[in-house]
């Protein structure tokens, strides 16, 4: 499952047939991590597979004991912020899962030479409905740790990433500004002699950053 430590060290058992694999699942936010990891698990403990859920303690958006998705399905937990400090737990278990390795969990990315299987999720563009690979914080803080869900950061692509409460002209076509634009135009042309409608897809937001 997906997993982080704080340094490249990986515990391996004396008996390389029951070694295990490490998994790992990136993506930015509302891509479906969580999601992808309890399928995953679920799977697992299905097949009678003794299962650790291990989760960040400081993150109690949804769920102070389990994992959590953005829509409310849970899995408990063990709560942590120093994975290491689960160590004695999670080797008596057959499968072990951390949601939200990067909070407390600096070195990540250590894991991906170290990793059978990498996934990288996408989720889609808040701003032009595009592919979405970044996760963009809405308001104005600086502190590296800021806990939230869509009151706080959205999924972006890379051009609105890069030009912030605009219509980037990179993903325009796709923009729900533009299409409404072309709703009202295409309203006006057939207004003549009849009653005219307009739909207007723009969702505004306070990018203040």
């Amino acid at each position: 499952m997906m997993a982080c430590i704080n340094k490249p060290e990986v515990f391996v058992s004396k008996n390389p047939s029951s070694s295990g694999q490490i998994q790992v699942i990136f993506g930015p936010m509302f891509s479906g991590k969580t999601t992808e990891l309890m399928r995953r698990l679920k799977r697992y403990q299905l097949a009678k597979y003794d299962c650790l859920i291990i989760k960040y303690s400081n993150d109690t958006r949804y769920d102070q004991n389990g994992i959590a998705t953005h829509d409310r399905h849970v899995l408990p937990a063990l709560g942590t912020t120093e994975l290491n400090s689960t160590l004695d737990k999670a080797m008596i278990h057959d499968v072990i899962g951390v949601d939200e390795g990067q909070f407390g969990f600096a070195e990540i990315l250590n894991l991906v030479p170290l990793a059978e299987s990498v996934v990288k999720l996408t989720a889609v563009c808040m701003q032009c409905y595009g592919e979405a690979s970044f996760t963009k914080r809405k308001g104005t803080e600086t502190a590296l740790e800021v806990i939230g869900g869509a009151e706080k950061y959205m999924a972006v692509c890379r051009a609105c990433y890069q030009e912030p409460g605009q219509v980037s002209p990179a993903c325009s076509p796709n923009h729900k500004a533009l299409k409404s634009s072309q709703t009202r135009r295409s309203a006006d042309r057939s207004s003549i002699g009849k009653h005219s409608f307009g739909v207007d897809l723009t969702n505004t937001m306070d990018l203040s950053q």
